[in-house]
């Protein structure tokens, strides 16, 4: 049976117990950090990626100063970096000591392991067949640095970082290195539901103000991986545990993790409620809401969706949908009140990069990524409302 504990939440706030929620996302903020893939052979590199964010300076420039470490599989702690305290203190990389590295500036890094890694453990050794961790950590900067700095001036940085005469959010996250021949994957979520019903690719939710709708990550049918645990003992057999954790902009949610298999399911509640009077409408009345999947051993994947609080614009309509004329060029949707229309919908895929030309009296957008095939056309509006517009598309 699922559990649904949303109503619980909003009675707690409508009796006076509001609070700025750790899933609100106000200021400075790091989401998540994935490593592609999330464990690695040594020598092997993983791509390095992060989603953060400052709604708190619309505009302002952030850099992000990655720094890696050397695992260090025969747990000597000879490594600058077996102490994750250490990692919080930049100063503490001051000299840059043998197996700590700057690994690259912006919102992409790579994360490699010596291939020699385990030259120095004994052949059947588990550690090989577990793996070992090395730690990387993004050091989010409210600032413009440069990529070229020299190791004195990257100092200098740490030191002002540490004495808080910058603004800054450090993420740290693992890379596994092992030899194992079958290596844990990010887990796959291919979307949202809202309601019960999966929500179009790229579509933007709509949500009327206070208004609260259920969401369920959907997930692939093999995300929850199972792998095996080397003991002294013999082999032990484990199975991931899928835990999701949700973002916002604006909006309240029920629960901020949620373990799959709780049967838990997460409540949103729209910006504008009545009962929490620190949440009012966007000034555009848009926000952004975000589900972070962990796998619990270093596998992560997010997505993001944009979310509107309706209003009473008039309902559009739509008399004609046409494929880009040359290569390069966008989808044209044409009808009436086309300023008011959120998302057109082929198949199960919103045009994605749309949005209204006034210039053109159009909506315009990319192509979907869709099979060959004629799909149906589907018009999601600013009010609310969705329409069957009785046209449909064909991909070549």
């Amino acid at each position: 049976m699922r559990t649904r504990w949303f109503p619980l939440a909003l009675l707690l706030l409508s009796c006076g117990g509001q609070f700025t929620p750790e899933t609100l996302v106000d200021s400075l903020k790091v989401l998540a950090i994935t490593a592609d893939p999330p464990e690695v052979a040594p020598g092997q590199s993983a791509s390095l990626g992060i989603v953060e964010l400052d709604p708190s300076r619309p505009g302002g420039v952030t850099t992000v100063v990655w720094v890696g470490c050397e695992p260090d599989p025969i747990d000597f702690n000879r490594s600058a970096c077996n102490d994750t305290s250490a990692l919080l203190q930049p100063t503490a990389f001051a000299d840059f000591p043998p197996g700590v590295r700057i690994l690259g500036f912006g919102t992409k890094a790579g994360y490699a392991s010596a291939p020699t890694l385990f030259d120095g453990v004994d052949a059947g050794d588990p550690v090989r067949f577990n793996g070992t961790s090395g730690p990387a950590l993004a050091v989010v900067i409210g600032e413009q640095i440069n990529p070229t700095s020299s190791n004195a001036e990257l100092r200098d940085l740490f030191t002002r970082i540490e004495k808080k005469q910058v603004q800054s959010v450090f993420a740290l996250t693992r890379v596994t290195v092992s030899e194992k021949p079958q290596k844990n994957q990010n887990p796959g979520l291919l979307g949202l539901s809202v309601d019960g019903v999966a929500l179009p690719t790229n579509a933007k939710l709509q949500v009327h103000a206070g208004q609260t709708v259920t969401l369920e990550p959907l997930v692939a049918p093999d995300a929850k991986e199972t792998w095996v645990l080397e003991l002294p003992t013999g082999n032990l057999p484990q199975t991931e545990t899928l835990v999701t954790s949700w973002y916002s902009t604006a909006g309240r949610f029920s629960v901020p993790r949620v373990d799959l298999d709780s049967g838990t399911i997460t409540g949103f509640t729209a910006p504008g409620s009545p009962q929490i009077a620190d949440d009012p409408v966007p000034d555009k009345r848009t926000g952004t809401l975000w589900a972070v999947l962990r796998d619990g051993r270093g596998g992560l994947s997010q997505q993001s969706v944009g979310f509107y609080v309706c209003d009473d614009s008039a309902t559009p309509t739509v008399t004609a949908i046409m494929p880009p004329a040359t290569m390069g060029d966008g989808v044209v949707v044409t009808g009436t009140d086309l300023a008011d229309a959120l998302d057109v919908v082929v198949g199960e895929v919103a045009l994605p990069h749309a949005s209204y030309s006034p210039g053109r009296n159009a909506f315009i957008g990319d192509a979907p990524a869709l099979p060959s095939g004629t799909y149906p056309v589907t018009l999601r509006s600013k009010n609310c409302s969705v329409t069957d517009t009785g046209l449909t598309y064909t991909v070549p």
